[in-house]
């Protein structure tokens, strides 16, 4: 029987919690077939979006190390066989990211 992991989605959205901790969790329940968080691949999508936008419209201050974690995070996730599981089962994910407006210098 899985066990019902509650809470990880108010974790996530708490400014309280350390971000550190917070890629932990998303981390977690994005691998984890214990964490039973309805629509749990698009609730962690875009929690993700919303880290990185919030981070580049600098509406959040974030630590450079936590802005890498963030984007490796991601990458993880797309890459990962869950996500190809997870389409190839036939539902759709939305990547709501407007970071691509960032300049580079």
């Amino acid at each position: 029987m899985a066990a019902m992991y509650s809470g990880i989605h108010l974790k996530l959205k708490n400014p309280k919690t350390p971000w550190v901790d917070k890629l932990k969790l998303a981390r977690f329940a994005w691998i984890s077939s214990q964490c039973l968080l309805p629509n749990k691949e698009q609730v962690l999508f875009d929690w993700i979006s919303h880290a990185l936008t919030g981070f580049y419209s600098k509406k959040v201050e974030l630590p450079q190390v936590v802005v890498e974690g963030l984007w490796i995070y991601l990458d993880d996730i797309l890459h990962s066989k869950k996500l190809h599981s997870v389409l190839s089962q036939g539902k759709t994910i939305s990547l709501r990211l407007a970071v691509a407006q960032v300049s580079w210098s």
